[in-house]
């Protein structure tokens, strides 16, 4: 499987390079890999469209499925330039581990992080996933979706047991409810014993949250309110520089 999937990852490079669509013949001499190889790849791409075939020269080009993914990864690149200086700020001033969540489908994607002077090893790193509802910097993506998506989130990963985070639909509904009204969101413990979550939602030019940012501090037995503040005003104020970066007022 990770071979084949390396397979259609060159022969998708390889017809970013060429200038014209190329022929069976010609991708398997270029990536020394069996014709037949080559078009059972192919066919796989054409039914997704990443690959068109032109009937007439039995030729292939890159296909229009290709552009709304370059166009997202274009607008999460654009996002992450925006955001990193505002994450090494944060993680300078308050000495905590900073990260920057993206959203795919019901979970959410690390697409930063910059370690504070107290850096938590046992954390997540870049690319790491967990559903919307496991810890505050995710929980503040979920809070801000539309009311279906959050039925839907419930029934196909609440309803279903797809996670180890006991927590009721009716329970949820509230925590999301509070991030709504506060704009910020905290958490304690949800995936890693000893923990404590601060997220703030960011915005794109049209009001949708599309990220959002915030701290993982370890939880002393004396965690002061003060700090809680203190953090919560910093994540809740970084988040919307960024989303005035992104063109949100």
């Amino acid at each position: 499987m990770v071979q084949s999937l390396l397979k259609a990852i060159e022969l998708l490079e390889l017809l970013k390079k060429s200038e014209e669509s190329c022929s069976i013949a010609q991708l398997s001499n270029e990536l020394n890999i069996p014709p037949s190889t080559v078009h059972r790849i192919l066919k796989t791409l054409c039914t997704s469209l990443y690959v068109v075939k032109d009937e007439k020269s039995h030729e292939y080009r890159l296909g229009p499925a290709l552009i709304p993914l370059g166009t997202a990864a274009s607008k999460h690149l654009h996002l992450q330039n925006i955001a990193h200086e505002v994450l090494k700020r944060i993680a300078a001033e308050t000495g905590e581990d900073t990260f920057l969540i993206i959203p795919v489908e019901y979970k959410g994607i690390v697409l930063e992080r910059i370690d504070g002077k107290r850096t938590l090893k046992l954390v997540e790193e870049f690319g790491d996933e967990l559903y919307l509802h496991y810890g505050a910097i995710r929980k503040a993506i979920l809070a801000f979706q539309t009311e279906d998506f959050i039925n839907k989130y419930i029934k196909e990963v609440l309803d279903k047991g797809k996670t180890n985070l006991r927590i009721t639909p009716l329970e949820l509904r509230e925590k999301l409810k509070k991030i709504r009204l506060e704009g910020v969101s905290t958490s304690s413990g949800d995936y890693a014993k000893g923990t404590f979550g601060i997220g703030a939602p960011i915005r794109n030019s049209s009001g949708q949250v599309i990220a959002s940012l915030g701290v993982v501090v370890a939880k002393p037995k004396l965690f002061l309110e003060e700090r809680i503040e203190y953090l919560k005003k910093v994540i809740k104020s970084s988040a919307q520089e960024i989303s005035n970066k992104m063109g949100y007022f």
